[in-house]
């Protein structure tokens, strides 16, 4: 299916657009027994969605792997780092077309720390999803070995989606001998990286960083709505309709 296909679907599926043309179906049946509920329902989702408390639920539903511990990175001793793109950045104000988005900065932030103190290789994985100049894998590269001082071993450049990641790093790693791993993703993604991985064949021990559901205290402001918020219940939503997916393929 065509990369631009399948994105689309996927922000018409998800929030805000879903529920936008759940509100505007509504209101075209506004004569009809269903058309204001279905109006009605779509904003009081909205609403939730936006809740820091209900974000919250939703993270914790996801970010189900721990904090990487001392004594689980001995036992497992992994072979090598792998951290994944989150999205490209247009990096006007840096003079190049194309950089890193923060959700994968954070990532490489963590993976730098991880690489010193390991001594491990690093491969970065990350294609070009539509367009860009450069792949991810070329522009994480850059920030960990110019900004972070960590050199890179591999770039994984021809990705377009988590699943792919893994096959072609797969490919990468296994003709290094490679099959144990530290995976570095976001903390709501992890559950998706990691099935993904282990499907390719690889023995995974996760590494998850930039934890969301955490950082919501229970106050009145978490009955609140807020963007922040809503933009996490996105993020988590999404990450379930893809293992929904990985599960239904």
């Amino acid at each position: 299916m065509d990369i631009t296909l399948v994105y689309l679907l996927k922000r018409l599926l998800l929030p805000p657009a879903s529920l936008l043309l759940m509100a505007a179906a509504g209101l075209c049946l506004r004569h009809y027994r269903i058309g204001m509920p279905l109006t009605a329902l779509s904003l009081v989702l909205l609403a939730l969605l936006s809740l820091p408390i209900v974000s919250k639920l939703l993270a914790d539903a996801v970010e189900i792997y721990p904090v990487l511990s001392a004594d689980a990175l001995k036992a497992f001793q992994p072979q090598a780092i792998v951290v994944l793109g989150g999205g490209s950045h247009w990096g006007m104000e840096y003079q190049q077309p194309e950089t890193v988005n923060a959700p994968t900065l954070l990532r490489l932030r963590y993976a730098a720390k991880l690489a010193r103190a390991t001594q491990l290789p690093i491969l970065v994985a990350g294609g070009k999803v539509f367009s860009e100049s450069a792949s991810e894998a070329h522009s994480m590269a850059a920030i960990l070995q110019n900004e972070f001082n960590v050199p890179v071993a591999w770039q994984e450049t021809t990705s377009h989606n988590t699943a792919e990641n893994a096959l072609y790093s797969r490919v990468l790693l296994q003709a290094e001998g490679i099959d144990k791993i530290l995976l570095v993703t976001q903390a709501y993604h992890t559950p998706r990286a990691v099935r993904a991985f282990t499907e390719a064949g690889f023995q995974v021990l996760a590494a998850p960083t930039a934890f969301i559901g955490h950082t919501v205290q229970t106050s009145v402001l978490s009955y609140v709505p807020s963007a922040k918020a809503f933009e996490h219940s996105c993020l988590v939503l999404h990450e379930l309709l893809g293992l929904l997916w990985y599960r239904l393929s």
